[in-house]
Parts: structure tokens; sequence; C-alpha cells
């Protein structure tokens, strides 16, 4: 009533086109913040996978993935309470990070290490405090770096051991970095603009995420019901599944809903989802294979 009276009737259309309205832009301002956040890190989002999650995320997730292009979107066990999964599911770590720029010409080994060696241990003493046990702990290291001049940096990992091996070939690990982010490789001098140290954890020891199904065989169609699917001319009678009656390899292809209790997973026209072996639903996006990169 509320979108019929302040939205359809001033704008002289159905409420079913004013809601739908809503729902796209709120796809559009998602996918706009995503390019944007994106083209920052200098990452071809066309090339990945998107997981939806949250209890809104699988709602709009594979129609945010045709505005981005993306191919594939993951749909995981228990969606609507991810986050919270994730709190659980998380070795415990910290990361320190500091804003320091050095020219990769003006430092030794030793400025190297040492700059690292005081970040490590600084994340290392919350895990101590903790009480998790040193020889548990593991350490990752980055730097973002860039070409002098530039107005962005490149995120560049180190590999794990010897402070001074990886010093000496940090040029090396940039290009590679930046040829996969960019194409290209550069002749100007090289400064690291951040330095950063994560120490974490060992795995914990969860129980199995996989659901257990008490419903009988065929009961994964739980019924059918209008919905509005544009590309699809409008309402139609979309089928409703039981996301807790799949089980692995069943395949569903769109349009379609699968309901679970903390979220609703929306396949529009030709998407196409199979389970996997952990009951996530990996759903392809339909479209012209021209439209792929």
């Amino acid at each position: 009533a509320a979108i019929a009276s302040h939205i359809a009737q001033p704008l002289g259309i159905e409420a079913m086109r004013a809601a739908w309205g809503i729902h796209d832009i709120t796809n559009e301002q998602v996918a706009r913040a995503f390019r944007m956040h994106a083209t920052e890190r200098g990452f071809d989002y066309r090339h990945a996978c998107m997981v939806a999650f949250g209890g809104g995320g699988p709602m709009h997730g594979t129609r945010i993935a045709r505005k981005l292009r993306i191919p594939r979107v993951v749909f995981p066990v228990g969606a609507g309470v991810m986050s919270a999964l994730g709190m659980l599911a998380s070795r415990m770590s910290c990361e320190v990070a500091r804003s320091y720029r050095r020219a990769l010409t003006d430092m030794d080994v030793g400025d190297f290490s040492g700059i690292i060696r005081v970040l490590e241990d600084e994340a290392v003493a919350y895990l101590l405090k903790a009480e998790v046990a040193r020889t548990d702990i593991q350490i990752d290291t980055r730097v973002d770096m860039r070409y002098r001049g530039q107005g962005y940096e490149v995120e560049v990992p180190l590999p794990q051991g010897d402070l001074k091996t990886a010093f000496l070939g940090l040029q090396d690990l940039f290009a590679q970095r930046y040829r996969e982010n960019f194409h290209i490789e550069l002749s100007e001098p090289l400064e690291i603009v951040s330095w950063k140290v994560e120490a974490s954890g060992p795995e914990p020891e969860l129980p199995s995420l996989q659901h257990a199904s008490q419903a009988s065989p065929g009961a994964m169609l739980k019924g059918v019901r209008e919905a509005w699917f544009p590309s699809a001319g409008g309402v139609v009678e979309c089928p409703v599944y039981n996301r807790y009656a799949l089980s692995a390899a069943d395949r569903i292809v769109g349009p379609a809903l699968v309901e679970e209790h903390e979220s609703t997973c929306l396949l529009d026209v030709g998407d196409v989802a199979v389970v996997d072996a952990w009951l996530n639903l990996i759903v392809d996006i339909a479209g012209d294979e021209g439209d792929r990169p």
C-alpha cells in the first residue's frame, strides 16, 4: 500500500513495477559500489566467483552478478547467519598495519627485516595474551607497493620463511602482481607504502555444517507462487524449493526461489544451480557466451 500510494501513483505506474524499481535500484547501488572498489584495487571481478550471504544477499546476488558480468554465484548453507558462523569458524588472528613510505633502493635487508619484525612481535603478542601457543601461530606478511609517482598501490604477499630471500625477490614479486592486475610492466623505481603482518592461530574444531534433511523423497519442491521476473515478461508462476530437502548433485533451473530459515535464494530466468558436496548452491548465471570474458 505504501509503495502504491507514495511511489506508483505519483509516477503513473503499477505498484508491482514500482516495487521492482526499488529492488533494481538497490542492486545497481551495490554493483556501482563494487565497481568502484574493484577498480581501486585493480581487480577484474569478471573472472571471479561471487559469494552471496546475509539475510538479503541471496535475494540480490544473481541480479547483481548480471550487472557486473560475474559468471558464477555461490549461496552457502545458512547464508543468513554467515557472519555469525564466520566468527565461530575463523581462526583467532591479529593484523597489524603501518603506513611507512620507503623507496626500495633506500633499504637493505636489515632495514626491511627490522620493520617487519616489530610488527610481527606486536601481532603475536595479542595471540600469546589469548593463550595461543607460539608454535601454533602462523605469520603472513604483505606489503603495499607501487611505482614511484603512482597514486595507488598493489598488495604483494611475501613468501613464508627467510625475510632476506623475500627482500631480494621483492622486485620480481611486485612485477608479477602488477602484470596480473594491469598486464604491463614499467621501469620506474619502486617504493613500499604500507606494511602488514597477520598472526593467526590454529583452525578451530567445528562439527559438520551440513544440514540433515528430514524431508521425504520429492519434497524439495514446496509449491508454486507468483513472482515478478522482468526477463520472463512480468509475473510468472515460480517454483519454490525447500533448501533443507536438497541433496548433493540436485539441479534447479531458474526462475526459482529456494527458501531456508534465514534467507531466500533467487534464481533468475535461465540460471542453473547445482548442489555441491557441502550443500552450497553453485549458480551459473545465464547469459550469452559472447558476454563472458
